[in-house]
């Protein structure tokens, strides 16, 4: 599957409500977050829940699911330690609307398939997640009292460092001053 083809896929921000009556909570997410190889920090992925008056989300901690991003060739993914939900999304009661960080990633050593950074390229892929992408599958309490699911996508694009892009480009520059 191509860069640009997987980024369509993934790209679309899965809105789903579980339900029979019209309201049902609803759950999007920052469908491509990018990144750098060596990027030192929490990488967030964010999104928007939103639980409608009666409607309550449960723990993530207890019910919920989020799968690991992976590249299409399965050679590398953010595995290693430092993934997890965010606090600010478990410290969330629950109820009204919560926007912000929902699963942080984290680039380490532990990571597969680290090598000095991560590999370039799109991890969105995990044949467990919904739909075989990376994922984030949330429980919650409807207003008949009923279990309710829904399912967002998401994925991180680790692209090349400025750095070295710009030295390209300033490299193009002074050979081209040469050539005068």
């Amino acid at each position: 599957m191509t860069l640009n083809r997987m980024m369509a896929v993934v790209g679309i921000s899965v809105v789903a409500g579980v339900g029979a009556f019209a309201g049902a909570a609803t759950f999007t997410m920052t469908a491509v977050t990018n990144t750098t190889p060596n990027f030192g920090g929490t990488i967030a992925i964010t999104g928007t829940i939103t639980m409608n008056s009666g409607e309550s989300l449960l723990s993530p901690l207890s019910m919920s699911s989020w799968s690991l991003p992976f590249n299409a060739g399965l050679t590398a993914g953010f595995n290693g330690p430092g993934q997890g939900w965010d606090a600010g999304f478990l410290a969330w009661n629950g109820i009204g609307t919560y926007s912000g960080a929902i699963v942080n990633h984290v680039i380490t050593p532990g990571n597969f398939g680290y090598s000095g950074g991560m590999p370039l390229g799109l991890y969105g892929t995990n044949p467990l997640g919904p739909g075989g992408l990376a994922g984030i599958t949330l429980n919650y309490v409807d207003t008949n009292g009923a279990l309710g699911t829904f399912s967002a996508n998401y994925a991180i694009n680790v692209v090349p460092a400025p750095g070295p892009i710009a030295l390209l480009g300033l490299a193009g520059l002074v050979s081209r001053r040469r050539r005068r």
